[in-house]
């Protein structure tokens, strides 16, 4: 999955940190696809640590700007991350099962790109049309190499 026209907000600090997320999902993926449950664990915990940053970031410019869709904005990260966290006990507790190869080649991609287009473009907009510029540059870990 890439960054594609239909999924940029048009916002560069949101797109470059979808762009890493997209990276990291793949890499995730290349993993699993691998069998290596040692490096999809590892994946998996950095794109969570990156999710969460970026989650933060968003929210943080939502507030700035009292974006009018930041309560439904937020609840949608909120669900997510709480899906993401059973990810990570059942990818302990399975292993790269079919059912968690398949959350991981399909659900993570599709909950990311359904987020963008139904969340992220309007908040992306938003902030564009304002051209806001954060007080201090929102703080998301820079990509690890994989």
């Amino acid at each position: 999955m890439r960054l594609t026209s239909e999924l940029a907000s048009g916002y560069e600090e949101i797109d470059g940190q979808h762009r890493v997320m997209l990276d990291r999902m793949e890499a995730l993926a290349r993993a699993a696809q691998a069998d290596d449950l040692a490096q999809a664990k590892e994946m998996l915990s950095a794109l969570g640590d990156y999710l969460v940053s970026h989650f933060q970031a968003e929210e943080s410019m939502m507030a700035e700007t009292a974006y009018p869709e930041r309560g439904r904005h937020k609840s949608a990260h909120d669900l997510f991350m709480q899906d993401f966290a059973q990810l990570g006990q059942e990818l302990s507790g399975q292993g790269l099962s079919p059912p968690i190869l398949a959350w991981i080649g399909t659900r993570l991609p599709e909950w990311l790109k359904f987020h963008i287009q139904v969340n992220d473009l309007p908040l992306g907009r938003y902030l564009a049309s304002r051209h806001f510029r954060p007080a201090a540059a929102p703080r998301v870990d820079k990509p690890r190499a994989s």
